[in-house]
């Protein structure tokens, strides 16, 4: 026998190997079993984010989240290989009763694991790049549906339990339980780190975190522990003002070593620049003092009641109860002209603004 035929009968005998290792052919059940995974690491990455480092999840941007996207394909990486290992399937394919293991029925060494899980994301994923990805997608879709083995999966057994319709059911069932999951992070973000009866230092603590989690700056300035404007080091980061915009000085009721009351007045005479509202310094003071309370919980509508009644009173009294809190603002000026700012009259000798403010306990 020569060279050449002793290769040729070595590779027939790969390929009837090949084609006695079990494999699944059902591409919309391991595409929906890989999607899952992924949602679920993308539940955990968005935990991380909200708990760890305070993004807000509601507001992330696009480039946020193809960030987000990558760090979730990083994560399947090296967390798809335990699975496979300690399990011999992941969740999303426990799901459809899918299972990986050896030719003779060996779990998955991390090693092995993970050179599959490097296929999949190569070959099968396109690294996640825009468009080739979906090239690549579209390639493994076509494999599977000619029951032809994809090129991660020549040496594994790939098998399914079975092909329930309620596999489906728990599919769908799975996703909204996610979901919801990611529903509850997103509200959790609203509680402040603070409940409760709170000293000045607490309320600066609260009015802070909702400052940065919002993105609703005052320049370089913060509370400190004494409810004071304070400047934090330059970091490089340039502020633009538009108007004047001083900051108010918040007085504190103080019972027992508790805050019961918040308040700052402002007034301004003969300005010449653009005023601008005191909306942000008002809610912001608002939900650190109202959020605090035992009304506000998961999934609250306090904090968008709140935003409400300020915003659609710029510029003008309002007063309303939220949490057994009184707010109370009044609001004067004259010489100027309103809009999204007070801009001065052209015409006017004189210009006048005050606005007072106040949250009080109901006893």
């Amino acid at each position: 026998m020569t060279i050449k035929e002793i290769e040729t009968l070595s590779e027939m005998e790969r390929e009837v190997n090949r084609e006695e290792i079990p494999q699944v052919f059902y591409p919309w059940r391991r595409f929906l079993a890989r999607t899952f995974d992924i949602f679920m690491y993308s539940i955990i990455w968005s935990a991380f984010l909200a708990f760890i480092f305070h993004v807000n999840l509601a507001n992330r941007n696009s480039l946020g989240n193809m960030l987000d996207s990558f760090i979730e394909i990083v994560m399947m990486l090296f967390l798809e290989p335990f699975w496979l290992h300690f399990f011999g399937t992941t969740p999303g394919k426990a799901i459809f009763g899918l299972r990986i293991e050896t030719p003779d029925g060996r779990r998955l060494s991390y090693g092995e694991g993970l050179e599959r899980t490097w296929g999949v994301l190569g070959a099968g994923m396109g690294y996640n790049i825009p468009i080739y990805n979906i090239f690549r997608l579209w390639k493994s879709y076509t494999l599977c549906s000619e029951n032809e083995t994809q090129p991660w999966d020549e040496s594994i057994s790939y098998t399914i339990k079975d092909k329930k319709r309620y596999r489906g059911l728990v599919c769908i069932g799975s996703y909204a339980a996610g979901f919801f999951v990611l529903f509850t992070i997103i509200s959790a973000q609203y509680l402040p780190p603070n409940r409760g009866d709170l000293t000045v230092a607490e309320f600066a603590e609260n009015y802070n975190y909702y400052s940065e989690f919002l993105d609703i700056n005052f320049s370089n300035e913060y509370l400190d522990e004494n409810g004071k404007w304070a400047e934090r080091d330059i970091d490089g980061t340039i502020y633009v003002e538009i108007g004047h915009a001083e900051n108010p000085q918040y007085h504190f009721t103080i019972e027992n070593g508790y805050v019961t009351g918040v308040s700052f007045a402002v007034e301004i005479k003969n300005n010449e620049d653009w005023l601008s509202s005191y909306d942000s310094q008002m809610f912001l003071a608002s939900i650190a003092f109202i959020g605090a309370q035992n009304e506000m919980r998961l999934f609250s509508k306090i904090p968008k009641r709140i935003a409400e009644q300020i915003s659609n009173n710029t510029f003008q009294d309002f007063d309303f109860t939220e949490a057994g809190i009184d707010v109370t603002c009044n609001t004067d000026y004259s010489g100027y002209t309103k809009s999204s700012f007070l801009f001065p009259e052209e015409n006017s000798a004189e210009n006048y603004f005050s606005l007072k403010f106040s949250m009080n306990k109901r006893k």
